[in-house]
């Protein structure tokens, strides 16, 4: 390791290019290696964090636990407090995860690691606060609780209006699942559509592969298969390691299958 490397530099939890290896490049195997050497408790998270996006939310979950034993062995600063905030969301993202796998997961355990981001002090930034909403809005889509998944999604709508994010993405689906849900189908296509809009617009690579496979599994759930086949040929274009378009291939069966099974959407 250089000296740039975590010897030289303890608040650092990554190499300075490691989240283009995520995020552009989309290979998850080679971000994965690329953390060895590295022992910032934020480290543990990513490497949960990538083995989330995986799907494999038990090996995530060792890291998460490793992550959180460790937290309070360094410095209080404001950029280990936003670093104790996404562990958390990663954790509970982790357990919507679970729950998309055929046994469906434990509930139980989402229910907590909702709480425990509810309840845990967050930094006071758009973005945080929007985040939280989001997730709480994603908790109730998956109670089967629309109406009130449905003013989340469309209060952080609101609240970003002013703002270009690729998270923006996510509240669309979001809302248009929420419409969906109760029948409100007029509400749910325009959230569609702005969700297909910004899409291709996206600066993340990752992030275009994960909505576009998340609202092609939505539309063959809602009986539209052409439209659910443009998504995945949308996906089959982006320049992703095989590998990683498996994983997303796979994320659209899961969310298919589950929805189905639910009869309602299961996103994540």
């Amino acid at each position: 390791m250089s000296e740039k490397g975590p010897q030289k530099q303890s608040d650092r939890a990554a190499p300075a290019d490691w989240m283009a290896l995520v995020n552009e490049k989309c290979d998850l195997d080679l971000a994965f290696e690329a953390l060895e050497g590295w022992n910032h408790f934020y480290t543990d998270t990513i490497r949960g964090r990538i083995r989330s996006l995986q799907l494999r939310p038990k090996e995530a979950t060792t890291f998460f636990d490793l992550s959180a034993e460790r937290v309070d062995d360094f410095p209080n600063t404001l950029r280990n407090f936003l670093r104790r905030f996404y562990h958390r969301i990663y954790v509970f993202e982790n357990a919507i995860i679970a729950e998309s796998e055929s046994g469906g997961g434990d509930p139980k355990q989402t229910d907590r690691h909702l709480k425990d981001l509810m309840e845990m002090e967050i930094p006071e930034t758009e973005i945080a606060l929007q985040t939280r909403q989001y997730h709480k809005g994603l908790f109730f889509l998956h109670r089967d609780k629309a109406d009130e998944a449905k003013k989340c999604f469309l209060r952080i709508i609101r609240q970003s209006r002013e703002r270009m994010g690729d998270e923006k993405t996510a509240y669309y689906i979001g809302a248009a699942a929420a419409h969906k849900q109760l029948d409100e189908d007029k509400e749910a296509e325009k959230q569609l559509e702005y969700a297909s809009l910004y899409i291709p617009t996206l600066e993340n690579t990752l992030n275009m592969g994960i909505y576009s496979a998340t609202l092609s599994a939505l539309l063959q759930v809602w009986e539209r298969p052409e439209e659910a086949q443009e998504w995945l040929d949308f996906l089959g274009r982006l320049k992703i390691p095989v590998k990683t378009r498996e994983i997303l291939l796979d994320r659209y069966r899961r969310i298919v299958a589950r929805s189905l099974s639910l009869q309602r959407a299961f996103i994540f």
